[in-house]
């Protein structure tokens, strides 16, 4: 069993919403914004629209995996959900910013954002050689702008389902002052055993997860306006393996079952100030996490994080140019626990051995960590068809005494009134977060952080009748990846391995690739766009002598999405994707490892090359209809949405049997139509 499976019937969070809400209607009206807006260094999108968006259950970010350069990895253990993988660049190395302050994670264990979606206003995807006001990230950027409280248009909004309840109250305090406030619970654990079809595992605590928001403005004066915010979630779940079967059977290391838990709580007060020439905003952040993962008695991790965050962006805007600069101070606070078995793993880069035989361990500690990032950058026009935006960041951290300059270039070129070309290079470094990897007797306190190089050459060409087209090429090179160090991995009782280093930080990857997506702004009937990526991602492991494809490695993706609306009642959308299948290592046989009487304690699988083979394809469709109407004299919205329309199923991962002799094929959610129903009712 692996929690992928287990995370399936919490997926279906995102089907059969019903609303009862009470709002202003203006905030309904159909506005002709930008849906997709491609930028230099990624990609923008508006969600006013992108909540009717087929497949995403009514939460704008999800449009992220319908975008080009992102891949949704699910990991090779199982994993809870599947998250962004851009570009090649592990899961782990993305910055998600939510007006521009940290959040302890943004996805739930049923892949939807922790954001009530009448509070997102925007999303931006940036996906390489981006400018060097943002540091510590390989992968991407994602940038979340929740929406500021309006005095004029007060909200309250009752959401009630069968899978999520919740509530945003937003009023005005005075003409220059108004706050919201959002909370959400899913209701999945009620009924969730009714979805498990696999009979070896149970819930001994159902999936849940639940999260706010809430902010408050005062609009001090024409140049100052002052936000006070604060934001959290908590996830959890807790896993029991059936005594006499196949999970325990292949490690016994699993009797104990598996548990997961994590919130966060963030409180920031920033300050807008808004000059002739001038415009800064600095804020305060108190980010408050717990980290709980306990997997059998093969690894438990238990940690209290705390971090204090200052920092300042700065814009001057002179006649023929504009400075950004700006510095961020973080400290971390870490009270850890952690104990289990002493086998260091990554599967990112090697199957993992067997965890019976390595020894155990127990500790309890704490970790402090300071990160500085300071950053300049200048843009402007070097003439009336070339223009440039240059920049350099500093990263440190007290960690080993790192220190890292990151210079960050692009030049712009209009080739004609409709083409332009723009070409950037960018050093970008991750600092290590994982605090698991520093600690000691399991960790390495000397890893370092990992580095990449990006190179990208992009044409966005204005194709007329809101039609955009943006082509793009990149190259990424990956360094100082973590690894864990086979020869700290024990494989048999009488083997020694103790003094070696569990970690190190040599491995090394490549990424490149190109994407072209095509946009239609939103007009008066339709909008959407369609994406199709080429891209080669390969790992470097200097330990083990071996080049590989990642994990990450799925050459082409493809994206078509498609909204129209066909009369003043009537709105259909439809979402297609083409992704090629996931990389996996193919089980070649097993040996039986027995202890006394001869019986089988649990047997030991070989394995073949690793990630050497790949599934099949897997494309999924996706339809919606809204119809506005009136029930009961009051303005809805009835809508209907049917996932993966025509049944499509794609191989996630094989379940073997005890001796690895037979499997069970695990498909990707949902593997068959699946329909919902909801109705909005504003009063």
């Amino acid at each position: 069993m692996t929690f992928t499976k287990s995370s399936i019937a919490v997926l279906v969070s995102i089907i059969c919403t019903h609303a009862w809400a009470q709002t202003d209607n203006s905030q309904n009206e159909i506005e002709s914004i930008t849906v997709v807006a491609p930028q230099p260094d990624g990609i923008k999108i508006s969600s006013n629209k992108l909540v009717t968006l087929p497949g995403t259950g009514n939460d704008p970010l999800k449009g992220l995996e319908a975008l080009p350069g992102v891949v949704l990895a699910t990991p090779n253990t199982g994993g809870p959900v599947a998250q962004p993988a851009i570009r090649g660049s592990s899961t782990n190395d993305n910055l998600y910013l939510t007006d521009g302050l940290e959040m302890g994670y943004i996805f739930h264990n049923d892949g939807l954002s922790i954001y009530n979606p009448l509070l997102i206003e925007s999303f931006e995807l940036k996906t390489g050689a981006w400018a060097s006001n943002y540091a510590n990230a390989n992968g991407g950027v994602i940038l979340t702008q929740l929406r500021d409280p309006s005095p004029d248009t007060p909200t309250n909004v009752i959401d009630l389902s069968f899978f999520r309840s919740g509530f945003l109250y937003e009023q005005a305090i005075s003409p220059d002052a108004a706050f919201y406030v959002s909370f959400r619970e899913s209701l999945v654990h009620t009924y969730v055993d009714n979805f498990i079809e696999d009979e070896d595992f149970s819930f001994s605590v159902p999936p849940r997860n639940r999260d706010y928001q809430a902010k408050l403005i005062w609009d001090i004066d024409n140049n100052n306006v002052l936000r006070a915010t604060a934001s959290g979630a908590k996830d959890y779940i807790e896993i029991e393996f059936d005594a006499d079967g196949r999970d325990i059977g292949k490690n016994p290391d699993l009797a104990s079952g598996q548990r997961y838990q994590s919130y966060f709580h963030s409180q920031a007060i920033s300050w807008q100030y808004t000059g002739d020439n001038l415009e800064s905003i600095s804020s305060v952040n108190v980010l408050t996490q717990n980290q709980q993962e306990r997997e059998g008695d093969i690894f438990r991790w238990d940690a209290d994080i705390t971090k204090i965050i200052v920092k300042s962006d700065n814009q001057y805007i002179a006649d023929s140019f504009t400075l950004d600069f700006g510095i961020q101070l973080k400290q971390s606070d870490i009270d850890y626990l952690s104990s289990g078995r002493l086998l260091p793993c990554n599967t990112e880069f090697k199957v993992c051995p067997p965890s019976y035989f390595s020894p155990t361990f127990s500790q309890q500690g704490s970790l402090t960590v300071r990160d500085y990032h300071a950053y300049a950058s200048l843009r402007g026009d070097i003439s009336p068809r070339w223009d440039y935006n240059i920049g350099l960041a500093y990263l440190a951290t007290d960690s080993n005494s790192q220190r890292y300059l990151e210079p960050r270039a692009r030049i712009g070129f209009d080739v004609t009134d409709k083409h332009k070309l723009n070409i950037s290079y960018g050093v970008h470094h991750t600092l290590v977060d994982d605090y698991q990897y520093l600690i000691p007797q399991y960790g390495e306190s000397t890893l370092e952080a990992s580095e990449s190089t990006h190179y990208t050459l992009s044409l966005d060409s204005n194709l007329g009748q809101g039609l955009g087209l943006k082509t793009e090429l990149f190259y990424k090179e990956l360094d100082n990846l973590i690894v864990a160090n086979p020869d700290a991995q024990k494989r048999r009782l009488t083997q020694h391995v103790a003094g070696e280093p569990t970690f190190d930080d040599v491995a090394s990857g490549e990424s490149y690739g190109i994407e072209l997506l095509l946009n239609k702004q939103l007009s008066e009937d339709w909008y959407g766009w369609a994406s199709i990526a080429y891209s080669k991602t390969e790992r470097d492991n200097p330990l083990t002598n071996q080049q590989f494809n990642s994990e990450f490695d799925l050459p082409w993706v493809a994206n078509l999405v498609l909204d129209y609306k066909w009369n003043e009642n009537w709105q259909i959308g439809a979402k297609w994707r083409f992704q090629s299948g996931r990389r996996y290592t193919q089980v070649q046989s097993a040996t039986p490892y027995t202890e006394i009487n001869n019986q089988p304690l649990f047997y030991i699988p070989q394995y073949g090359e690793f990630n050497a083979e790949q599934w099949g394809n897997y494309h999924r469709l996706d339809l919606r209809a809204d119809y506005q109407t009136q029930v009961f004299g009051l303005e809805s919205t009835i809508y209907i949405e049917v996932l993966n329309v025509y049944g499509s199923k794609t191989v996630q991962e094989l379940e073997y049997n005890i001796d690895y002799s037979d499997f069970e094929k695990d498909y990707q959610f949902p593997d068959m139509p699946l329909p919902s129903i909801g109705i909005t009712l504003n009063f």
